[in-house]
């Protein structure tokens, strides 16, 4: 079965911010799934970390400063928002349904997912049509941010442009243009929503952080806010920043639902990335930290992530499974869930329906941090499939994203090369794999074999990839 490209033709006016470097221990094909789910999962709250970023989700509801009434516009409320009504560009009236719809539906997501201050859309609506400064809406609004775009319509495919403004300063934070075509119309909106939704909010809250970042007396919200968006930015690799931030944060507010996932995934990811110099007790801190912030908030996406990362660590993929999908189903923007359920499946063998979850991620989140991954992923995916023309190409495609990934990609190109008789190029992808690698010989790589438990098709798979680097040059010893 050969997954088609994303529905969403896609162009960006902008590229994001490259993916984050790997420091993978070693190349295996259920560690390496399971290693970069738990990557994948970090950027959920914004996208979601994509984001996650993910994750570029919940930023929950303790987070966010009552608002004081008729504030200037130095006092506008931190994550405070207008969606001002969509241009219709299509130069038929009749279209101004469609525009208005996604207006609408942004404002209603905006103010459920990332639970913002948001104005109503009725008071949006009233500078439907007029141009009036960005600056001088924040001020009647008392708001920080704009998010204003057009939508140009015609029959099944709409070309959208959308922007998120700085009200307060006029500065373009992210922009965003990109074509789609749906046969159906609910779901072309949905789409352009969900594309939308995913990548404002993932900028809004970069933003927030670096207003926190200068702040001379911060409070929780900027604590929280530092702590969400340094582990995020470090797609993983957390160091020493990152758990200072998120100590901080704790410390100001032991029950934030937000500080606690985060602190839970900065424990989780450098094991699943074979960094943690104590992974049991690592692990043992990552779940401990995890379950305070489902049971402080069950209905908060990010602590669903948190836990995915911990039973992915525990190679329990039902369950791990489980706890992403009730992400989705609470945060149906997390792209960075949809690229973690790729990677689970592509461990359990399951990779028809791997694809299908990247094919997602990649859809709702194109600069996410996590694409390079996700490419990854479906290299892994097609070359399990037997696919190796299009494994080497998304192979190909995550390394030219982020040239330092790590020696996963180049190990599928290197297999895939071999097995399908292009022997030259396998021989030099597996001599670049093995500059990169800590796994040298193909007796250490049986050693790192997946259990006897795991799926025929993935021991088939492994055992492939063991033939395919032989072929490329991989010594026995």
């Amino acid at each position: 079965m050969t997954t088609e490209e994303p529905k969403a033709e896609i162009e960006v006016l902008r590229s994001g911010t490259s993916a984050p470097k790997a420091d993978v221990r070693r190349w295996t094909w259920g560690r390496i799934s399971g290693l970069v789910a738990g990557l994948a999962a970090v950027g959920t709250v914004l996208a979601g970390l994509t984001g996650y970023w993910t994750t570029y989700r919940t930023v929950s509801t303790e987070l966010f400063a009552p608002m004081k009434q008729g504030p200037t516009q130095a006092e506008a409320a931190r994550f405070s928002l207008v969606v001002l009504p969509f241009a219709n560009l299509s130069g038929d009236p009749s279209q101004d349904f469609f525009a208005d719809a996604i207006t609408e539906n942004l404002t209603t997501g905006m103010s459920r997912v990332f639970k913002l201050r948001v104005i109503a859309r009725n008071t949006a609506f009233t500078y439907k049509g007029k141009d009036i400064d960005v600056k001088q809406i924040g001020r009647d609004l008392g708001v920080r941010y704009v998010l204003e775009g057009s939508v140009q319509r015609h029959q099944n495919r709409a070309r959208v442009n959308a922007q998120l403004i700085d009200a307060h300063s006029g500065a373009h934070l992210w922009v965003d243009q990109f074509d789609t075509a749906r046969a159906d119309l609910m779901q072309m909106q949905d789409e352009i929503v969900a594309r939308i939704n995913s990548g404002a909010r993932y900028e809004l809250t970069k933003a927030e952080a670096q207003r926190s970042a200068i702040a001379t007396n911060p409070d929780v919200l900027d604590l929280t806010t530092e702590c969400l968006v340094s582990v995020v930015d470090k797609a993983g690799l957390v160091g020493k920043e990152a758990r200072m931030a998120c100590e901080r944060a704790l410390n100001a507010d032991p029950n934030n639902v937000t500080a606690l996932s985060m602190s839970s995934i900065r424990y989780s990811v450098p094991i699943l990335f074979g960094r943690s110099t104590d992974p049991r007790t690592d692990l043992k801190r990552a779940d401990e930290l995890a379950s305070r912030a489902i049971a402080v908030d069950a209905n908060n996406a990010l602590g669903h992530v948190a836990k995915g990362n911990v039973l992915i660590v525990e190679r329990r993929f039902d369950d791990a499974i489980a706890d992403f999908e009730r992400a989705l189903a609470l945060d149906p923007n997390a792209a960075e869930a949809y690229g973690a359920l790729g990677h689970i499946h592509v461990d359990i063998g399951q990779y028809e329906k791997a694809n299908e979850f990247f094919d997602k991620a990649i859809r709702l989140s194109p600069q996410n941090q996590q694409l390079a991954f996700w490419y990854m992923g479906k290299g892994h995916a097609f070359f399990g499939l037997e696919q190796y023309d299009q494994a080497i190409e998304w192979a190909r495609r995550s390394i030219a994203i982020n040239p330092n990934i790590g020696s996963n990609p180049l190990g599928t190109i290197a297999a895939a090369l071999a097995l399908s008789g292009h022997d030259a190029e396998a021989r030099d992808a597996e001599k670049r794999r093995a500059v990169l690698s800590k796994v040298k010989n193909v007796a250490a790589l049986k050693a790192i074999a997946p259990p006897s438990s795991a799926d025929p098709r993935v021991r088939a798979t492994f055992d492939r990839a063991i033939e395919g680097l032989r072929k490329a040059g991989m010594p026995e010893e």
